[in-house]
């Protein structure tokens, strides 16, 4: 799962195998699901800084092209989400914001998201 560097964002090295292959198969299904209106996801929280502990949620920032509803959003992904957090025994916290707002806003979220997160 590590990719390139993106502006200043880090590459993940110390995700494990498991939060990896859950990851990875968010993607899939969303790339599946949104097509060219998924922007970008990106890893944050714990998982992201290397400080996650056994019982960790998986923090995931999803940017989408065009209006976002994030509740429309949830139930969209809920079937996905809960398949994944269900088969890999995680809890997989997803949050969907629109690329204007990932792009120009700037509140603690998003400060935060932009200084710890990985892009995935």
């Amino acid at each position: 799962m590590p990719r390139r560097k993106r502006k200043s964002q880090k590459v993940i090295l110390w995700v494990d195998a498991q939060t990896q292959a859950l990851v990875a198969e968010l993607r899939h299904r969303l790339e599946a699901l949104y097509g060219p209106r998924l922007v970008l996801m990106m890893l944050y929280g714990s998982q992201a800084r290397g400080e996650a502990e056994l019982g960790s949620d998986i923090d995931v920032l999803i940017v989408l092209r065009g209006p976002v509803s994030p509740g429309e959003e949830i139930v969209r992904t809920g079937e996905i989400v809960a398949d994944l957090s269900l088969r890999f025994n995680k809890v997989l916290s997803c949050l969907f914001m629109d690329e204007e707002r990932f792009t120009h806003r700037n509140g603690p979220l998003l400060r935060n998201v932009r200084k710890e997160g990985v892009m995935v």
